[in-house]
């Protein structure tokens, strides 16, 4: 419906149907019709085909109908406009119109009636018509818009992955909040929050012992208008993590609150997860430095090339067991895959000069640095002056695992030499490497460690604490295949 105006410009001109026989009184309508001051364009037809064809083909803004006509009666023409054009405004403008016709006719769906003699009233029912038609059009455009954005309003509620919700935030006599009630959840709300059917109920019903602060943050929403977003954890919804934000919504004293959600637990987790290796990093760094301190001061060698190799081969020890325990996340890190690297020279070269014999075992990430530094310093002394100085020489290494009775898993695991030079009695004088097994296996590892030098070459023996058994990989059975009796030892 286009609105009545005084622009010249055809598209908003008021296009009007008149029905009328009489050539002069249609000009003499037309002519008040132009005092009106608004621009228009008349349509006129004078007979019943003319009409309803006028009413098929156009869009009318307004239709003006003589009462009496040629072929057929105003009645009728006002029931083919209510067919054809049914929310276009009516108007019977007529000489013979009596008041018992013309009230008949606004029951019958007209929409004013004026008489020809007095066409001066013609104007304002002209414009009144035009005006109460183009409400009712925007009405009815106001409706469906507002249910088209209803459904696309339900759509996003039903739809988002985020838990939503409308309370309305109760007060007691003091001013302060203590419950608020649901009236509006979404599916995520139910998903997120394990809460089924809340709307209507309140937070007590739920949860009698939920934290005050979260209705005091509400109230102050209700009560302030102000948005609030934060990070908080619901004690009586299994300790959960939400980031939530809340905002009021509708008039002021309503107080309600419209509040969206989501479950950041995982979230929170794996941040605490990345600060807690963050600071294993930040430990084990400084502890490798540590190391490679005492390295640099404690070596001792004839030359510096000596010295440098020596210091290389402890370093890249170290370096290996940062490699593994990065691969592994700074977690457990299997026993057998550390072996083979600090033994990986002597491994699988044509003649097997290093054997390696023991069931699945991980390593708490604590005991990878120290037990390869020991590894390191037993293949190094090998080397130089034991099995592997000599070609026939090899090395075995054994391990196993044992428990006693509500007792922690210990490892045990036996280096033995054979083949090397003849050994007639233990070294009068204590090397670093000797300092770094005892370092590492009783200091670092908290465990024990012997050294026996047998005539056919060193036998150490290392025992340490694995921790508990639920902390190794792998199911009861698993585990329990790698523990034997502490009366009949293992190596």
């Amino acid at each position: 419906m286009k609105f009545p105006c005084t622009s010249p410009s055809p598209e908003d001109r008021c296009h009007i149907l008149h029905l009328e026989d009489n050539p002069v009184d249609a000009d003499l309508i037309d002519a008040y019709l132009a005092r009106m001051g608004f621009s228009y364009t008349v349509h006129v037809v004078a007979t019943r085909g003319a009409y309803v064809a006028a009413l098929a083909k156009g869009v009318f803004d307004l239709i003006l109908a003589d009462f009496e006509l040629p072929d057929f009666d105003g009645f009728t023409a006002l029931t083919l406009a209510r067919e054809l054009a049914p929310n276009t405004p009516f108007i019977f403008v007529s000489g013979t119109l009596g008041e018992e016709t013309a009230v008949k006719a606004v029951k019958g769906g007209a929409t004013d009636y004026v008489v020809k003699q007095r066409l001066a009233r013609l104007p304002v029912a002209v414009e009144r018509a035009v005006i109460e038609a183009r409400a009712r059009v925007e009405h009815r455009e106001s409706r469906v818009a507002l249910h088209k954005s209803e459904q696309r309003y339900r759509m996003l509620f039903e739809a988002i992955d985020e838990g939503f919700c409308i309370v309305e935030v109760l007060f007691g006599a003091d001013g302060r909040a203590y419950d608020y009630r649901f009236l509006e959840i979404n599916p995520a709300f139910e998903r997120l929050t394990g809460m089924r059917q809340a709307a209507g109920k309140t937070m007590r019903e739920f949860a009698p012992a939920h934290e005050d602060h979260w209705f005091e943050i509400y109230g102050r929403v209700a009560l302030n208008g102000e948005s609030v977003r934060f990070e908080n954890r619901a004690a009586n919804l299994d300790g959960r993590w939400y980031d939530v934000y809340a905002f009021r919504v509708g008039e002021p004293e309503q107080r309600h609150v419209a509040i969206l959600f989501n479950d950041i637990t995982k979230r929170k987790a794996a941040e605490e997860r990345q600060a807690l290796l963050s600071r294993e990093v930040d430990h084990r760094a400084k502890n490798a430095l540590a190391v490679v301190q005492s390295m640099l001061r404690l070596t001792r060698a004839a030359d510096m090339s000596d010295y440098i190799r020596t210091v290389e081969g402890r370093v890249a020890a170290l370096a290996r067991a940062q490699t593994l325990l990065a691969q592994r996340r700074w977690a457990r890190t299997d026993l057998g895959t550390l072996l083979k690297g600090e033994l990986m020279p002597f491994l699988d070269m044509g003649q097997t000069r290093a054997a390696l014999d023991g069931p699945e075992v991980l390593l708490p990430a604590s005991a990878v640095q120290p037990l390869a530094m020991a590894v390191h310093e037993l293949g190094t002394n090998a080397v130089k002056y034991g099995a592997l100085s000599l070609a026939a020489g090899r090395v075995s290494v054994m391990w196993c695992v044992e428990q006693e009775l509500d007792a922690p898993l210990l490892l045990r695991l036996r280096w033995t030499e054979e083949g090397g030079p003849p050994v007639t009695d233990a070294p009068t004088r204590h090397g670093f490497g000797q300092r770094v097994l005892d370092g590492t296996v009783r200091v670092q590892l908290g465990g024990k460690v012997s050294l026996t030098w047998a005539v056919t070459g060193l036998v150490c023996e290392i025992a340490f604490s694995l921790g508990a058994p639920t902390d190794q990989a792998g199911s009861a059975a698993d585990v329990a295949s790698r523990i034997r009796s502490v009366d009949t030892p293992c190596i």
